[in-house]
């Protein structure tokens, strides 16, 4: 009976059960993709696994918004062997990996000697549905959401149009799509016909399918608009001029981009209210779940509101241009200042750390729901470089 008893104490892996594997970095780099695609991230900016094996194991993970000494000292001390960091600690060229290198910390090669792994999310967190904007938003309740300006993403497509007669329109259709044209996800033979007027001179060294050299002819035509991948499109080409029926077929390549997230991801958010409210009670609002020691304010904050306008960091003010809008935001400069003054736009300046710290707690809760065999913590050391001044 005591033997059985001490069976069952015996943890499952001695009982022959195998533990569950260590998770990686190339795992947890693909979690944070899922949660905030690097596609998205703005084209300047330096997202993903930026130091580091993919292969290395990632079952104790710290969190912070900024790379510092003293972020860096937890993480070895606390032997964590990732780092998911909000700001990259690697952004403009690094010539050498050493305590006096430029960055963010003088133990980066203390890191790397360590094997912690270095993964950044900044800007991509930023413009994913429920990322950095959307978390702000949250604290107004709205009704409606959509990013202030739709995130594009290049991916290696054309549009071709092209202008042939409406006789050679199904064949030339055809021979397009057999080279690869017209795809669009599980559709094929995608296009879109339109008919006009087209018009044409060909001098003396022409031969004219249609009309007479020297003579400027009026043809009906109709316009032809097919999707090409770019892997295919030479092909396409060669077989456009094989099948058109013209000498010189007229056409046109554009490239495309693709809006990331239906619509739904970009930089910067916008929420409208359920019902306009002043600016003083949506700052109430905001001071039940964001440190205000360090706001400031630039407008009028007397009068109501329809939307709120949430960009975190420093947006920059491009596209503040409503003055129905309340803009929280991170940080200012003077004669951006001046200028929402002059626009008639209000704006709420919560901080640059302020503003984005609310990553770390949905970053650590997402991460830990796709990969439940790491432990994730925020790092005690990350910290404002600001404090309020206490008189």
């Amino acid at each position: 009976m005591a033997d059985l008893r001490a069976a069952r104490r015996r943890p499952a892996a001695a009982r022959g059960t195998p533990a569950p594997p260590a998770p990686s970095v190339g795992a947890l780099c693909a979690a944070l993709d899922a949660i905030a695609p690097f596609a998205g991230a703005a084209d300047w900016d330096n997202v993903g696994l930026l130091a580091g094996r993919p292969d290395w194991p990632a079952r104790r993970v710290l969190i912070a918004l900024d790379l510092t000494d003293a972020v860096a000292a937890e993480a070895i001390r606390r032997r964590a062997q990732a780092l998911v960091l909000y700001h990259p600690p690697i952004f403009r060229r690094l010539p050498a990996i050493t305590p006096h290198s430029a960055g963010p910390t003088t133990l980066l090669p203390d890191l790397l000697a360590a094997r912690v792994a270095l993964l950044a999310t900044h800007t991509a967190f930023d413009a994913a549905v429920g990322g950095t904007n959307d978390l702000l938003l949250d604290l107004f309740r709205p009704v409606a959401r959509w990013p202030l300006e739709p995130a594009l993403t290049e991916h290696g497509q054309y549009k071709l149009v092209v202008f042939v007669p409406p006789a050679q329109l199904e064949q030339l259709r055809a021979a397009l799509a057999d080279a690869g044209a017209g795809v669009i996800g599980h559709y094929t033979e995608c296009s879109f016909e339109s008919v006009g007027r087209g018009s044409f001179r060909g001098d003396e060294r022409t031969r004219p399918a249609v009309g007479r050299r020297g003579v400027l002819e009026h043809v009906e035509e109709v316009r032809l608009e097919m999707v090409v991948p770019q892997p295919k499109l030479a092909q396409v080409v060669r077989a456009l001029y094989a099948a058109h029926p013209y000498e010189e077929p007229a056409f046109d390549l554009y490239p495309v981009h693709r809006v990331a997230g239906r619509g739904a991801a970009g930089p910067g958010r916008v929420g409208r209210l359920r019902r306009p409210a002043s600016g003083s009670a949506l700052l109430r609002r905001l001071e039940r779940g964001l440190d205000l020691s360090l706001a400031t304010c630039v407008g009028e904050l007397k009068r109501r509101f329809a939307t709120v306008t949430a960009a975190a960091g420093a947006f920059g003010i491009r596209r503040f241009t409503d003055p129905q809008s309340l803009v929280v935001t991170g940080e200012l400069r003077h004669h951006e200042a001046l200028e929402l003054l002059r626009r008639g736009v209000t704006a709420v300046c919560l901080g640059h750390y302020a503003s984005e710290r609310p990553v770390l707690v949905a970053l650590r809760a997402r991460l830990a729901q796709r990969l439940p065999h790491s432990s994730f913590a925020i790092a005690r050391a990350d910290r404002s470089p600001f404090r309020p001044l206490r008189r």
